[in-house]
């Protein structure tokens, strides 16, 4: 099973390096590394060229990380789609392995699991897990969502469901996956357990006002996908977001 990691980047000279070798540490070998740049003037490129493992590399001016999400999707030839931004890093080295066991095994379309945001690109430094469930219906109405990082998905179903609607600039990746659950003959894995570390300060989270604009975002979202959600949307979410913060442990990598 071939396994396509794609991986945005625009100027990311201070993080890449550690993304990439993430990947590189896999050890699934049957992987198709795609790099979307978005015409990076640092030395994203390369740092690029110093790893040979990566499989495609476009470098070229881009309407924002969903359209670069988007052009990795069109270039893949995997039978497995997922995405490793430019600040992410995997957990451990086993975790594609581990993802392909579950494809292998299961009758599913996707797998997920669990994250942890770090502050300051040191490993131990957490600011919070996102441990993330099992999916039952209404979730997406109570602010569950998988951790998109961690959401590998078969290619057949972007095919089918489509890809990120790259006129969302926050909230693309939810918009997705909210399809995707939404789709009934769509159906996912939960695989507990970290897989991946995610750096604290991304475009939706940089500050409070993207904040705002990606939960207004997710609210058209839900209206156009599910339903109208209501006050409890919001209490739910805050909900989620607190319980994540009480517990900070260790992370690998």
């Amino acid at each position: 099973m071939k396994v396509s990691i794609i991986t945005a980047s625009y100027n990311s000279e201070s993080t890449i390096r550690k993304t990439l070798d993430s990947v590189r540490k896999q050890t699934w070998n049957d992987i198709e590394h795609i790099i979307i740049d978005g015409k990076s003037g640092d030395k994203t490129l390369q740092i690029i060229n110093d790893f040979p493992h990566i499989s495609k590399v476009v470098s070229e001016v881009d309407d924002g990380i969903y359209d670069a999400m988007n052009k990795g999707i069109s270039m893949s030839t995997g039978d497995v789609i997922g995405f490793l931004n430019s600040d992410d890093w995997f957990y451990d080295t086993t975790i594609i392995a581990n993802y392909v066991d579950i494809f292998r095994s299961v009758d599913t379309d996707a797998v997920y699991g669990d994250l942890c945001f770090i502050q300051n690109n040191q490993s131990n430094n957490i600011y919070r897990r996102w441990i993330s469930c099992e999916y039952k219906i209404g979730s997406f109405m109570k602010g569950w969502v998988p951790p998109h990082p961690t959401f590998y998905c078969k290619k057949e179903i972007f095919e089918r469901c489509g890809s990120f609607n790259s006129n969302l600039l926050f909230a693309a990746d939810f918009d997705l996956m909210c399809r995707f659950f939404n789709d009934n003959s769509f159906n996912a894995t939960y695989l507990p357990g970290i897989k991946v570390n995610m750096l604290l300060g991304g475009a939706t989270t940089k500050n409070f006002k993207n904040i705002v604009k990606g939960n207004i975002e997710i609210y058209n979202s839900l209206k156009v996908n599910i339903h109208r959600p209501g006050i409890s949307f919001f209490i739910w979410k805050i909900y989620n977001r607190l319980t994540q913060l009480i517990f900070r442990g260790e992370a690998n990598g």
